[in-house]
């Protein structure tokens, strides 16, 4: 099962859409989604004290301008696995 092309966005969509999560709350670490076999690969190591403030991941089935899909920021408390599927308001 590839994240990007066969999670369905949920019988509630457009408001409510699957959301995949890249990159846990508070990672120093920029992991990305291999688009050719649809797992996670880290990308870079990010230095000093920046780091993620939210969940970070993207919208199957979707593409935006730059032939990527759609990103999102999953804002709550805790850190959320990478390739973890939400549910979320869009």
């Amino acid at each position: 099962m590839h994240p990007w092309h066969d999670v369905e966005l949920g019988e509630q969509a457009p408001d409510i859409v699957s959301a995949i999560i890249e990159i846990p709350k508070g990672s120093k670490i920029k992991y990305e989604l291999d688009k050719k076999s649809g797992l996670i690969k880290v990308d870079r190591v990010l230095f000093s004290s920046v780091h993620y403030a939210a969940n970070y991941g993207f919208i199957p089935l979707t593409y935006s301008e730059d032939r990527e899909p759609l990103d999102v920021l999953f804002l709550g408390q805790d850190p959320v696995n990478s390739l973890s599927i939400l549910r979320t308001k869009f």
